[in-house]
């Protein structure tokens, strides 16, 4: 079966690179699997490299992980049951704190101008009276700075703006909390591409997705490196004429004699399926990759017992017109993850 090597070595890289340049507390994100990396098997090293904070998408991994960090928070969360004291739950909407229990540890997520989640800055004073009123610990006010992935150095204005927003709110809830003799929350804004580009940050921490997978979508010169590889084994070889037509259809045809292989990978590995109309598409190697695809099985140029298929997944992107976030994602669960150097 196919496995996902991951590298140790390149995943501590490139923390170490991030927090060589981020002058603030760094929190790490595993939502949907890690990035399709593998929640537990990366929630282990971050543990093992020191990170004390990570963030989630449910609760069901939160459950997967919660031995592991000092401080979890649920992004998307299915109920606000309480699942221990270290994990906290974000919400998004003010009619969700009606159904949250007395001392249930929240973070609030507040709107800045992505227009996508969170309650308005002409909510928060009523959220906040909500929160106090029910007894909910605030442990945490956050939003999302939508503008940190254009392909540049520079801070949009629409950046700027939101960052000045989320400067009013730390405000807003900072004067909330002193008047009402609440502890403080912390405060945290930006993801990868933000904080990197900021680099001098005033919140108390940055959530580090992306980036630490080793890909970004703007240049920072820190010499990130993608610590997965995505291997697949031979399942058969045939030695076939100039001519030969391959798979569903025959949509491509051999150009030379060759040896062609299948290999025991597919979309059904949550693979983006590769067919006639997109460009050409090699395994790390440099062994051309036959469409189309099927669903367990891919045939390649090759006569070798495994190859690398996806060694970057922004090239794989490029191929498919998407972002290396979505390849990542797509890898099942399925696929065995292993810890390599």
């Amino acid at each position: 079966m196919p496995s996902l090597l991951i590298s140790r070595s390149k995943l501590f890289s490139n923390l170490q690179s991030i927090c060589n340049i981020v002058n603030t507390n760094i929190a790490c994100v595993v939502k949907d699997n890690a990035y399709g990396h593998g929640i537990i098997e990366i929630s282990r090293l971050l543990s093992e490299f020191g990170i004390k904070s990570v963030f989630v998408k449910n609760n069901f991994e939160a459950i997967k992980i919660k031995d592991l960090f000092q401080h979890i928070t649920i992004l998307y969360p299915t109920s606000f049951d309480n699942l221990g004291d270290n994990i906290y739950f974000s919400v998004s909407n003010i009619d969700c704190i009606y159904s949250i229990k007395p001392h249930t540890g929240i973070e609030l997520k507040v709107n800045t101008g992505m227009n996508r989640n969170g309650i308005e800055v002409e909510e928060l004073q009523k959220v906040l009276e909500l929160i106090k009123k029910n007894n909910i610990k605030l442990i945490g006010v956050f939003t999302h700075n939508g503008y940190g992935d254009l392909d540049n150095d520079s801070l949009s204005s629409e950046f700027l703006l939101q960052q000045k927003k989320f400067i009013d709110v730390k405000q807003m809830v900072i004067d909330f909390v002193n008047k009402n003799d609440m502890p403080i929350p912390r405060f945290h804004s930006l993801s990868s591409s933000g904080a990197i580009k900021c680099r001098n940050i005033s919140d108390d921490l940055v959530r580090i997705g992306i980036a630490m997978y080793g890909y970004l979508g703007v240049d920072c010169n820190l010499n990130l490196k993608p610590i997965a590889e995505l291997w697949a084994n031979k399942i058969s070889s045939r030695f076939l004429k100039a001519g030969s037509k391959i798979g569903y259809d025959g949509k491509y045809v051999l150009k030379s004699d060759c040896i062609v292989s299948s290999y025991d990978i597919g979309y059904g590995d949550g693979l983006l399926r590769l067919n006639e109309n997109h460009n050409e598409m090699r395994t790390k190697e440099g062994y051309l990759i036959l469409p189309r695809m099927s669903m367990d099985s891919t045939s390649i140029i090759s006569d070798e017992d495994s190859v690398c298929f996806m060694y970057n997944a922004d090239e794989i992107a490029r191929i498919f017109g998407t972002i290396p976030y979505e390849v990542l994602c797509r890898i099942s669960p399925f696929i065995e993850r292993e810890i390599i150097d």
